[in-house]
């Protein structure tokens, strides 16, 4: 009986002093409004419009931030509001010229420019950091905050550019989620940045936080481009894409199609407004997905964070360029319910 009552005792020590990591993790990210203040209005760019439940989780947590510290938002936009691709199978894009609605929120308001944030800054996503990169150009006298990200780029060549033409900028400030993308902000980039949690920490006390399950882990693998181990994916894994239907691919495409056409409708119902209903339920499904299982072993950064949120044994791998760990190491290293799977592969 000694012997389960201290198991007992440890896992309660663990379990409390996850809460209080998470606790701070949520309160530091309220820092951000020390770089954007909470009585200048604002207009947020690059909600995700995908299956991707890590970037919704971040796209949620980010709502949920604007919200709790009573900002004044006055407009929404995914990079398909103001984008078209120039040919369908190539990532390059070009502004609509629905661009300039934009142009006058912001002229007209004085707003500052938020970014979405999360792993998409480089050249692994080059549609979206051609997006970023329109914006910093077209608005250089406008207050810019880019929200934490993960930055990662596989050409020297397009890390030069870019670093170049994010320099230029005078009211540019960018916030990471670790210390070596902090030094391509702030060295190469000569800008002001600060290393902060990712947004999705701002959901912790909103999601169902029990550690307890049914003993099992839960395998998550992904599958794409940043995947480390294409080869070898474990049979029977997981991953996001198995959450949604034929009819969720279906919603998506569809309401992707809205924002691309230009919905004549959006001055009455924004696509924001639209796109957050489906958003919503793909999360609901991941966390209801996870909640019967004690675990997951993951190498998806916010099948990490998400387990962290919901008070579960995580165990973590890595995709192609060590976005978790690096992550981890940052932020996550005083919990006890989180294990390095190298670790494990070591011992």
């Amino acid at each position: 009986m000694l012997i389960d009552a201290t198991e007992i005792m440890d896992q309660h020590r663990g379990s409390a002093s996850h809460r209080l990591m998470m606790a701070q993790l949520k309160q530091r990210l309220a820092e951000i409004k020390a770089v954007l203040p909470v009585d200048r209005p604002l207009v947020y760019l690059d909600y995700p419009v995908h299956d991707n439940v890590g970037d919704l989780l971040i796209h949620q947590g980010a709502d949920a931030f604007l919200q709790d510290h009573g900002y004044r938002v006055l407009g929404k936009f995914s990079t398909h509001d103001f984008c078209e691709r120039i040919v369908k199978t190539e990532p390059n894009i070009r502004l609509k010229p629905s661009i300039r609605r934009l142009d006058e929120l912001v002229s007209r308001n004085g707003a500052t420019i938020v970014m979405h944030g999360g792993g998409n800054f480089g050249d692994i996503w080059p549609e979206f950091q051609q997006f970023r990169e329109f914006i910093v150009e077209r608005y250089p006298n406008t207050r810019i905050v880019i929200f934490p990200q993960s930055i990662h780029f596989g050409s020297r060549e397009a890390q030069t550019r870019a670093a170049r033409l994010f320099g230029k900028h005078k009211q540019l400030f960018i916030f990471v989620r670790d210390a070596e993308s902090l030094a391509f902000v702030r060295d190469e980039c000569g800008l002001p940045g600060d290393v902060m949690p990712d947004m999705a920490h701002q959901l912790w006390g909103r999601l169902p936080a029990s550690g307890n399950g049914n003993g099992e882990m839960l395998i998550q693998r992904r599958r794409d481009k940043e995947t480390r181990d294409g080869d070898r994916l474990d049979r029977g894994a997981f991953d996001w894409d198995d959450l949604k239907s034929a009819n969720d691919v279906f919603t998506i495409r569809a309401l992707r199609k809205w924002q691309v056409i230009d919905n004549p409708l959006q001055g009455v119902v924004s696509n924001y407004a639209l796109w957050r209903i489906f958003r919503d339920k793909l999360i609901k499904r991941a966390v209801d997905k996870l909640e019967p299982y004690s675990g997951i072993d993951t190498d998806r950064l916010h099948g990490m964070i998400l387990g962290a949120l919901m008070g579960k044994q995580v165990r973590f791998g890595d995709g192609h360029y060590g976005k978790l760990h690096r992550y981890a190491r940052a932020w996550l290293s005083e919990s006890p319910l989180l294990e390095s799977a190298d670790k494990q592969t070591s011992a």
